[in-house]
């Protein structure tokens, strides 16, 4: 499966960086020295990207959509940080997409309000620019809203989790770029009065924004 596929290799690039990481943290001789840079500080930005989902139904009905979010960074050592963050994926859909027989005016509307709680690791690997990556993981609450005319429109929500990594170059002091591919782990089921349905979301979102670290 794709999920599993994706979901393997990403671990394998958590683990390779550790590892990378690691081992030039306790090389006395390297032949490329990594300086250590002292970025800590709480910060505060925005992200702005994409997401895509893996489910097929999603992926027929919304296909990507774009994202959004605020983040809050805790710093709790010079190289590890708890983020807290709420984003808001909006997307208008084709409910009737697996028709090709039948057109209809009528638009389906997705809405999906992330709360997430992660965990993060930086190492830092250059000092003149200071710039480096981050690996985490973390759970998440998500509320999604559906509504889809002549169809249903209900509501629902549930915990998940996501594991992400990303780079961070620092523009200057304080302010700094960073990117992001998170791998959403979710599933939720909507009620709609005695209804109840699974939406799977799962799925990649891609995204990138400043930080702001005082």
């Amino acid at each position: 499966m794709r999920f599993i596929g994706i979901f393997v290799i990403l671990c394998f690039f958590f683990l390779y960086f550790s590892m990378s990481a690691l081992s030039q943290n306790t090389s006395e001789e390297s032949s490329v020295e990594i300086v250590r840079v002292d970025n800590s500080g709480d910060g505060i930005g925005i992200k702005l990207g994409v997401y895509s989902p893996f489910h097929e139904e999603m992926k027929g009905i919304y296909g990507g959509a774009f994202a959004i979010d605020t983040q809050f960074s805790l710093n709790m050592s010079p190289t590890m940080d708890i983020l807290a963050s709420v984003g808001l994926i909006r997307k208008e859909g084709n409910p009737y997409y697996d028709d090709p027989s039948f057109t209809s005016g009528d638009r389906s509307n997705i809405s999906i309000i992330p709360i997430e709680v992660s965990l993060r690791k930086r190492f830092n690997l250059m000092k003149y620019p200071p710039r480096g990556i981050f690996i985490g993981a973390g759970i998440n609450y998500i509320r999604v809203a559906e509504k889809m005319p002549d169809i249903v429109s209900a509501s629902g929500g549930d915990f998940g989790s996501h594991l992400f990594v990303g780079p961070q170059i620092f523009l200057r002091d304080g302010l700094a770029f960073e990117g992001e591919v998170k791998l959403l782990i979710n599933e939720i089921d909507l009620k709609s009065g005695n209804l109840r349905y699974p939406v799977t979301l799962s799925g990649l979102i891609i995204k990138a924004g400043l930080m702001w670290y005082y």
